[in-house]
């Protein structure tokens, strides 16, 4: 196993983490940013033209780009769309007289903001719609999703939020899928995704949780709070390693009762007389239980332990394949009594067939939080 305290991604996530706690408005300045001031109103050519009678120009993404991008926009149609945006207006261009339209060399410097999203954004609040895409990468649609919470904005990706949900859904991304659906209101893709989070998840020594990430073509693990954490709740990780272990009892317990029960050779047999149970064979008893806690040791549970799972450190999806591989093997040859038929090794049996892993419990503050997000998407709808 490949394990990176820091991730490649760990740079790209924190930057989104500080693009989300922006959504508030900003603080009204008591006199303008004196490095804004120095900045320069590009000329007039090769800029965007998202209004022809625009009376603004947003310059975006000169901290971050070889090649920055200015828009002449429509700052009342900015201000309509985004309280955070109205804001910002407000305080930059405080003072500064107002031109007529299409005459404005008035400009607001936005150089930490992404091009491609703010661009589409931009697009949308416009009205040009033809530029909008049906579907987008995950990654794609994270960096916009973080770009319009940051604005305050999300309610513009109401007639396409579901096409682009639809197109993610089923994305490996697990981490970037659960912020995603978190931010836009989807509660049902939340809870799977949490659950599928905490299926694949190990832990480290001291019960932190680790997740398996990929990076193009890398694939690394690291903890789930520095996935996750800058863009959720922590409790949200504390939630998950719960129910981790939860999943991980339930699923041993029954062969734990087993063990126990072929320990004191109390098999609950209904098929069996008293007698029979008492002088069944010893080979039988003694294979049944030699397989069944030589199993649990290859998957390093130790189920004669008074807590046999807590030492557990792979993942739950893991265990559950290996369990439904488990052979516990009985005596075929005994003259009075196998263990094929006790209650206990046929309650193993069944158990095995219909394990399953439930959906993840949404607590009622995040699911108040998500579907507040849904009614800003139309998700509620």
């Amino acid at each position: 196993m490949d394990f990176k305290v820091e991730s490649p991604l760990r740079e790209h996530v924190v930057e989104n983490a500080a693009a989300v706690t922006t959504t508030q408005d900003p603080t009204p300045k008591t006199e303008p940013d004196p490095k804004r001031q120095r900045l320069e109103t590009p000329d007039p050519e090769g800029v965007i033209i998202l209004d022809a009678d625009g009376d603004l120009r947003l310059c975006v993404g000169a901290d971050h780009s070889w090649e920055p991008l200015t828009f002449l926009v429509c700052s009342k149609s900015l201000s309509r769309s985004s309280p955070v945006m109205k804001q910002l207006i407000l305080d930059e261009l405080a003072g500064l007289p107002s031109l007529q339209s299409g005459q404005s060399n008035r400009a607001i410097h936005l150089p930490n903001d992404p091009l491609g999203p703010m661009r589409l954004m931009l697009e949308i609040i416009h009205g040009d719609f033809q530029k909008v895409p049906q579907t987008m990468e995950i990654k794609d649609l994270e960096a916009l999703v973080v770009l319009m919470e940051r604005y305050d904005a999300l309610s513009l990706a109401r007639p396409w939020v579901r096409a682009w949900l639809a197109g993610v859904r089923d994305s490996k991304e697990y981490t970037i899928l659960l912020f995603i659906a978190w931010t836009l209101g989807d509660i049902e893709l939340f809870s799977t995704t949490t659950s599928r989070l905490a299926e694949i998840s190990t832990i480290d020594q001291n019960g932190k949780l680790i997740i398996k990430t990929r990076n193009d073509s890398e694939t690394y693990w690291n903890f789930a709070v520095q996935e996750i954490g800058p863009l959720l709740p922590a409790s949200v990780i504390e939630r998950m390693a719960i129910e981790r272990t939860q999943w991980i009892s339930a699923t041993v317990g029954p062969y734990i009762r087993l063990y126990n029960e072929l320990k004191r050779g109390n098999c609950e047999c209904r098929f069996a007389s008293r007698h029979a149970l008492k002088t069944m064979s010893p080979r039988c008893r003694a294979l049944a239980i030699g397989s069944l806690v030589h199993g649990f040791l290859d998957m390093d549970i130790n189920i004669t332990t008074p807590n046999p799972t807590s030492e557990y450190r792979d993942t739950f999806a893991s265990l559950v394949d290996r369990i439904d591989k488990l052979e516990i093997l009985t005596d075929h040859n005994c003259d009075t009594y196998n263990h094929d038929e006790c209650a206990r090794m046929q309650e193993v049996m069944k158990h095995k067939r219909i394990v399953n892993k439930p959906l993840t419990y949404v607590e009622p503050y995040y699911r108040k939080r998500i579907e507040s997000q849904a009614k800003k998407t139309g998700l509620s709808s």
